[in-house]
């Protein structure tokens, strides 16, 4: 017997097998169980020890926890200076997620309607700042914002400025990295949007008398709002809860949630009220994904609707 029929004698065996599973309306099941468990374990399970943290009383002078309370949440919601925390993760967020969308969009609409080895080329470009490390990138920024750093020198060479300027450790400096580190995640789903709506209804409108701009504004904007919907979302979820480059780059100035947790965590060892401002975070980037899920539903009906 050859090795050939040696081989598809099992293989028609697990085929023949996997066949039947798959009639089987409870099959689906089976697929679910590895990657269910693995959220349950390391998601939904630290989660909820957080949860249960946040509401167990801590003195911080004698490390030692006690019952449940409510004191946590009601301390960081009655003290402005935490809220002001709050106010400037989501200013940030919003900035960051709007400079995302207007530097994004013509590149997403460039990268939807090439093809062929530019396409690929431009891709690359797009994909290769997420192969570097997050560290990395933030450092790079911190070199190019600082005083001494290649853009005041070049605007200071070209006399734009004549002092150096003021960016590191700033809240500027945060907005600018961020906006660069999620910027493929603006450009990914917007292209993918854009790509499946039909260039001929670009050149329907055109011949019926409608230049670029109304072309843009009737056509192509309400056909891409799923895509604006889902990249907004993924960028201002990750801006608000990014942790490494508010860090570095803030230089201790200013704080955001993610900075706040750790410190209230790491430096003065209360676990109980950073699992609070956690699950705060954690709410509040809830909310704003259960927006954005209404807000793409209603994107779908209208896209449906006009198509």
């Amino acid at each position: 017997m050859s090795a050939t029929r040696r081989f598809r004698r099992p293989y028609a065996v697990l085929s023949d097998t996997f066949s039947r599973l798959g009639r089987r309306s409870w099959a689906f099941i089976l697929l679910l169980i590895v990657p269910l468990t693995y959220l349950v374990l390391l998601y939904a399970v630290p989660v909820l020890l957080l949860i249960g943290r946040s509401v167990l009383s801590y003195d911080v002078a004698t490390q030692v926890t006690g019952g449940f309370t409510l004191e946590n949440y009601v301390r960081f919601l009655r003290d402005p200076d935490y809220l002001r925390v709050l106010a400037t993760t989501l200013r940030i967020g919003v900035i960051v997620t709007i400079l995302d969308l207007v530097i994004g969009y013509p590149v997403a609409y460039l990268l939807a309607r090439t093809s062929g080895l530019r396409k690929q080329v431009l891709t690359a470009i797009i994909v290769s700042p997420i192969l570097v490390s997050i560290v990395i990138r933030t450092f790079s920024w911190a070199i190019v914002l600082r005083g001494s750093g290649p853009l005041s020198q070049l605007l200071m060479a070209i006399g734009l400025i004549q002092h150096p300027l003021r960016l590191l450790y700033t809240e500027t400096a945060v907005i600018i990295a961020l906006t660069h580190v999620y910027l493929p995640f603006m450009i990914i789903p917007l292209s993918t949007v854009i790509e499946s709506i039909d260039p001929t209804l670009e050149l329907a409108a055109s011949s019926l008398g409608a230049n670029a701009i109304r072309r843009f504004y009737e056509v192509i904007l309400p056909l891409s709002l799923p895509g604006i919907t889902a990249g907004c979302m993924l960028v201002l979820t990750m801006a608000v809860s990014g942790y490494v480059t508010p860090a570095m780059l803030s230089g201790n100035r200013f704080l955001v949630m993610p900075t706040l947790v750790a410190q209230q965590m790491q430096v003065l060892i209360n676990w109980s009220f950073g699992s609070a401002i956690a699950v705060v975070l954690i709410v509040v980037v809830l909310a704003i994904v259960g927006l954005f899920s209404a807000m793409t539903d209603s994107a779908a009906k209208y896209r449906r609707r006009v198509a």
